[in-house]
């Protein structure tokens, strides 16, 4: 059963379609029924020093932590990166895709604070930012904004094959109002403009989106702009970059641009 998140650094499981996830939560001193800001951990699973990295923000804005934790035995990359909408090079049912999981989470967490309409913002940095990439360009969200920050590889809107567009085995997911939906979303491009380092980053077919994730997240925020003013259609991405910070969730979630990522 959902339950309110206490106050202070915690920690609790919560069976959530099948899955158990640890979900690491702050609640600041004098929390005043702020939004919730959901946090989505890198390539290293590392969810409680994510949840660490968020405080500052919480304490800032009045907000309230949670940081879920998809392991490594439960979500691979496939599970988690790329979000379990293709596995073993077929498309899955939606109700098995792990932005389902994520999204229900964000229901539960949302009963349990006894507010089923707590305005909420999505944050992931690096393979987080992959993941909620891929969650917004398939699945609807009522976020408030969404935010990602350094992801190695993003969904360009375009039909290259999934997991780098909405091509290959999702193209039957896409089409014009899919694309349009995308570009209207409340999503910021978070870079960091130091992040310039090529190790890590997936070869061969994401290779077009750049060399580096600062040149990818550019691209993909300038070819998103591009569509937009081609159609005609509305586009409400923003980017948001942060001198002197390379690639640290850390570092991008202290800094004071962090404001400027999540409201405006």
């Amino acid at each position: 059963m959902a339950r309110s998140i206490p106050p202070g650094s915690a920690e609790r499981t919560m069976r959530i379609g099948g899955h158990a996830l640890k979900v690491f939560t702050y609640k600041p001193a004098g929390y005043r029924k702020g939004p919730l800001l959901v946090v989505f951990h890198g390539m290293n699973r590392d969810a409680d020093n994510y949840r660490d990295h968020a405080k500052s923000i919480a304490d800032r804005f009045g907000m309230v932590v949670a940081a879920p934790k998809f392991d490594l035995e439960n979500f691979s990359m496939a599970l988690y990166q790329r979000a379990g909408i293709v596995y073993r090079n077929a498309l899955r049912p939606r109700e098995q895709w792990t932005t389902t999981v994520a999204l229900r989470l964000v229901d539960a967490i949302r009963r349990g604070e006894g507010r089923p309409n707590l305005d909420h913002y999505l944050l992931g940095h690096s393979a987080g930012g992959q993941f909620l990439c891929r969650l917004v360009a398939f699945s609807p969200v009522t976020a408030r904004r969404v935010v990602l920050a350094n992801p190695g590889t993003w969904v360009f809107p375009n039909d290259v094959d999934f997991p780098f567009g909405f091509g290959g085995r999702t193209a039957p997911l896409a089409g014009e109002e899919t694309l349009k939906r995308y570009l209207a979303l409340p999503l910021t491009v978070y870079l960091g403009d130091e992040d310039l380092d090529g190790a890590n980053l997936t070869t061969g077919a994401a290779m077009f989106q750049g060399k580096t994730r600062y040149a990818r997240g550019r691209k993909f925020f300038a070819a998103g702009k591009a569509l937009a003013r081609q159609k005609r259609w509305p586009f409400n991405w923003r980017l948001v970059t942060v001198p002197g910070v390379g690639h640290s969730g850390e570092l991008m979630f202290a800094s004071a641009r962090i404001k400027q990522a999540l409201f405006g």
